[in-house]
């Protein structure tokens, strides 16, 4: 999109040189809405986007003490490298993720792969290696979740997801409880085998506190069959004084002081968000199953490691063992780098906070509880009216004039005098009211949000606005455009 003198915005153009056809092919061969998301960037990247998790606050600093530093590679840097990690790297990672995680940490626990989503199907398939799993086996996941659970446990380990909404304490209140878990897991037709966590959670920003996942983990060991990953991609994404604070898998007693478990639980981290690289697609599996150790290892017979096809690679290995070697006044950067953080995510969320109280705009939100890198929109009273049907369409421009509903089809009328082109269909195995107010957003207020039903939310008219995604003040602007657009048609909080 443009702005003129005054500020104000107008419909984004098309892509010059881009038919209409040629746009919705190439959004059409973009399956997963992160890849679609990134496509839609690149075609369009004038809007603003919050969609996608990633974090650019610690980019700065990274630059300044690792990336302009990095020399030139050399010949060793290029050769092959472990495909799980060097024993250096494993120690410095350990190193790195012991003060946060627990102090009993052990390298040879830790297993580099190609970021968190491969660490995820390395699991997946180390655990059917192991007999622990079969196709077909249910993997229970609390919901709002991550949309990319869905492809790395169905995919190609042929697991299904089922969502376990949270409503014991209420459906519009989200929080996490084990009779949620209980009652979703009783209700199947046969026993799930995997239950995972994510911890910080993605999208609602919460740290799950101690005694609560003490009850989880001891019902799961003691009364059910199933396994436990705990995707703790978030953990050092922690606002100054948060409450509760982050506890690992690895820290709880349901997990220490029971030898089964260190054989059932599992954990998964990534540098891709902490540490705001997620492009270097780095990520670890935490394991002492000797189930895992020996899929990661492929010591077993006719079988190379799992990470032998999604590898922690030589540029990997150049790059964040570069970051993790590094060391400030005698101590090490990364540590030092996650204290800092700290302080600049607590001001970006204040900040971005600010900007949609003075907007109006609702979100969800435990005054101290919040963690990780998100607002989770509550937009439900800028939806359609209830009751009106917007059949999703297959074409570029979505929706027709003729399918939009009051209030927006003057502002959709504005866009067709002008002969200018709505931005194209992104999600359209959601809601067509939720993909509408997404289109309504991106159009108008130059902004992209991503809408709740993607992230399995029962119900629609929740989106997640990412404050890290891009620099603070350009988050606070997009925030007010989404205010003033979203004014008029019911913004519950003003």
């Amino acid at each position: 999109m443009a702005r003129n003198a005054k500020g104000n915005t107008k419909p984004q153009q098309g892509p010059e040189g881009r038919s209409p056809e040629e746009i919705t092919a190439l959004l059409a061969g973009a399956a997963d809405p992160e890849q679609r998301l990134a496509v839609h960037q690149e075609l369009y990247p004038d809007v603003v986007n919050l969609a996608t998790a990633e974090n650019v606050l610690v980019y700065p600093s990274l630059r300044d003490n690792v990336f302009d530093r990095l020399g030139v590679l050399e010949q060793k840097d290029v050769k092959y490298a472990p495909s799980y990690g060097s024993p250096e790297i494993r120690h410095n990672i350990a190193e790195t993720l012991r003060p946060t995680f627990s102090p009993d940490l052990k390298s040879e626990d830790v297993f580099g792969t190609s970021g968190a989503s491969a660490a995820l199907e390395c699991l997946a398939f180390a655990l059917k290696d192991g007999g622990v799993l079969r196709s077909g086996d249910r993997v229970l996941l609390p919901a709002p979740y991550w949309q990319g659970f869905n492809w790395s446990f169905e995919q190609r380990p042929e697991l299904v997801t089922v969502p376990v909404h949270l409503q014991e304490r209420g459906r519009e209140n989200f929080e996490l409880t084990l009779e949620d878990l209980q009652h979703t897991y009783r209700t199947q037709p046969e026993p799930p085998k995997l239950l995972v966590l994510t911890n910080p959670n993605n999208p609602l920003g919460d740290n799950y506190g101690k005694d609560l996942l003490e009850s989880i983990y001891r019902w799961v060991l003691d009364e059910t069959g199933m396994h436990i990953i705990s995707d703790e991609i978030y953990a050092h994404s922690q606002l100054t004084g948060a409450r509760p604070e982050f506890v690992s898998a690895l820290a709880l007693d349901a997990y220490r002081n029971d030898a089964e478990a260190k054989n059932r639980v599992h954990v998964v981290y990534s540098f891709a968000k902490d540490f705001g690289i997620s492009g270097l697609k780095a990520g670890v599996v935490i394991s002492k199953s000797p189930v895992v150790h020996q899929a990661m290892q492929g010591i077993k017979d006719k079988q190379n490691s799992l990470s032998w096809f999604s590898p922690f690679d030589s540029l990997k290995h150049f790059v964040i063992g570069k970051m993790l070697a590094t060391a400030t006044d005698g101590k090490s950067y990364p540590l030092e780098l996650m204290k800092q953080y700290r302080g600049w995510l607590t001001t970006a969320f204040q900040e971005t906070r600010r900007a949609l109280d003075d907007g109006g705009i609702p979100y969800r939100h435990r005054e101290g509880q919040n963690a990780a890198q998100f607002f989770w929109l509550d937009l439900r009273a800028c939806l359609p009216p209830a009751g009106t049907v917007i059949p999703p369409e297959t074409g570029p421009h979505f929706p027709q004039l003729d399918r939009v509903p009051e209030p927006f089809a003057e502002k959709s009328a504005e866009v067709e005098k002008k002969g200018t082109a709505a931005l194209p269909i992104l999600f359209p195995n959601i809601s067509s009211e939720e993909e509408w107010l997404r289109w309504y957003v991106a159009t108008y207020a130059q902004v992209q949000l991503l809408p709740g039903q993607l992230l399995s939310c029962a119900e629609p008219g929740y989106f997640r606005l990412c404050y890290t995604a891009v620099d603070t003040t350009e988050v606070i602007a997009s925030v007010r455009r989404i205010a003033d657009l979203l004014a008029p048609w019911g913004n519950s909080g003003r």
